[in-house]
């Protein structure tokens, strides 16, 4: 049996992780630093950080560090990373002012330029310097995201590091994993055929402690001893049920042999010969038929008769037309319409093709030729309707509407943001401190909303500030005198804000953020 291959698994204690580091990384000034002991994952997590990436949005480069590192390790690195072949780049200047153009360049495209360094503590001083140097550009300046040791902290501390950057470092700490995790972090790693005994299992998990890459050695010595056993080992079907099995397949092949063969006395079909007398024809349906044609043979005689009709008044003098307009006019005033008889629908049709037929012999005589034209007759006045007179609406009641008062709704929602919102406490804090950011969200509603949702409300500290020239509202929870009390104090919070994966970030820092408003 060999090793399932996982290219990536995320524990309860990890959910949602590499999301979260991608939207620092993507959106934030802040440096990002992954810390955690040797085999916790931190390559791992850097590469599904690195495939969230966008080409469309983003200019991402990642260098792997597997030795010291000094300055000319890392210009080279960044040139070969950003793919900047120029043969003239020979020294350390000219690589820096290459990169500085580069990332410049990126930005005037709105494309946002991501380092990403792993193994960032194999990088000597003067190389630090010259990346806290590359993120001190301005509005230009990449992002990075860094991985180490848990030492690797300290030791940006002794430099200076977090004072050159005003604190604007976000530090996440990738902690071994508990032992529900890491049951579920060998079961995903073991083949589908395989099973492994409660024994094997805690003997496993006590030796890794947690950590992900003891864990893998220890599932890949597992398999290579042959102490695991299979399930495909033994007949998945115990000999009872396939005695069942047996039995009734058996059963279904005897009734279908039985139900399929032909019978030993076949069966004559007698062929009865019935004669079916002709039906007497309806008397109804031959009066119809008998009215139908003589309709029709009246519509085809008037139709004969109205074309005849219609090629004299064609042939008919100027004088003529006139005198046949006259009487068309008449006919149109004395037309009437046509009855419809119900009962019979083609005899119908016959009828109103009789009534335009007569409208045609009205025109049929013409009038005799005059010596001087005739004049029209005048056309008989058509009676109109008299127009009713119009009533006047009788006007209603009138009605004064009362808006009802808003002031004081107004003034509750005005209370409770004023109430959560503690900025110059914040203010009056002393700045060598540091607290814990356990939110940030761009809707003030939501950080009302979860203030109010927790069991210490007044615990928490909400203020404004400004991010990426838009509106930006921070919690934060407990002060403490240094990062390493503000760490340790995660662990005390309820389970429902280790979710949120809170982080230490110095209070002047957080005064910085407040100042960003404008007064």
């Amino acid at each position: 049996m060999s090793l399932s291959h996982h290219v990536y698994v995320e524990t309860r204690s990890r959910l949602q992780l590499a999301e979260k580091l991608h939207h620092m990384v993507r959106f934030s000034d802040f440096i990002t630093l992954l810390l955690g002991e040797e085999g916790s994952g931190r390559s791992t997590l850097m590469t599904q950080v690195e495939n969230l990436a966008s080409e469309r949005t983003q200019r991402l480069v990642r260098i792997d560090l597997d030795s010291k590192t000094d300055v000319t390790g890392l210009l080279i690195s960044l040139v070969d990373a950003f793919g900047l072949d120029d043969p003239d780049l020979n020294d350390n200047r000219q690589r820096l002012v290459a990169v500085h153009k580069h990332v410049r360049a990126l930005f005037e495209v709105d494309l946002s330029c991501q380092i990403l360094i792993d193994n960032a503590d194999f990088l000597s001083d003067n190389a630090l310097e010259l990346l806290v140097g590359l993120l001190q550009t301005g509005e230009s300046a990449p992002h990075v995201l860094m991985t180490g040791l848990a030492d690797f902290e300290e030791r940006l501390q002794d430099i200076g590091f977090y004072d050159r950057l005003e604190g604007r470092i976000h530090l996440q700490l990738l902690l071994p994993l508990d032992e529900e995790e890491s049951e579920a972090f060998i079961a995903s790693l073991l083949p589908n055929d395989a099973e492994l005994n409660a024994k094997h299992l805690k003997k496993v998990i006590e030796r890794s402690r947690g950590n992900l890459s003891a864990l893998t050695m220890g599932v890949v010595q597992l398999l290579k001893s042959g102490e695991l056993s299979s399930r495909s080992a033994a007949f998945p079907i115990p000999p009872l049920h396939l005695a069942g099995i047996g039995i009734v397949l058996l059963a279904i092949t005897g009734f279908a042999v039985w139900h399929y063969l032909p019978s030993s006395e076949p069966q004559t079909d007698v062929v009865a010969q019935i004669s079916v007398p002709p039906m007497p024809p309806v008397a109804g349906d031959a009066l119809q038929q008998g009215a139908e044609v003589v309709a029709r043979n009246e519509l085809a005689e008037r139709l004969a008769e109205q074309e005849a009709l219609l090629q004299e008044v064609l042939d008919a003098p100027v004088s003529e037309m006139d005198a046949v307009d006259t009487l068309l006019a008449q006919a149109e005033v004395s037309i009437a319409p046509a009855p419809v008889i119900e009962s019979i629908p083609p005899v119908a049709e016959a009828d109103e093709s009789t009534a335009v037929a007569e409208v045609a012999q009205v025109v049929a005589p013409p009038a005799p030729p005059a010596p001087a034209p005739a004049a029209p007759a005048p056309e008989p006045p058509i009676a109109r309707p008299a127009a009713p007179e119009p009533v006047q609406p009788t006007p209603a009641p009138r009605v004064e509407r009362q808006d009802p008062p808003t002031a004081p709704v107004t003034s509750v929602a005005a209370n409770t943001t004023a109430g959560a919102l503690r900025s110059e406490e914040l203010m009056a804090w002393p700045d060598n401190g540091y607290t814990l950011q356990v939110l940030g969200a761009r809707s003030e509603d939501s950080v009302v909303k979860f203030i109010r949702s927790q069991q210490q409300p007044h615990r928490f500290y909400y203020f404004r500030t400004v991010f990426r020239d838009e509106p930006w509202h921070v919690v934060v929870y407990g002060q403490y005198n240094t990062r390493s009390a503000a760490m340790e104090a995660v662990n005390q919070l309820p389970r429902e804000l280790r979710d949120t994966n809170p982080w230490a970030r110095s209070i002047a820092s957080v005064k910085a953020d407040i100042q960003k408003l404008p007064q």
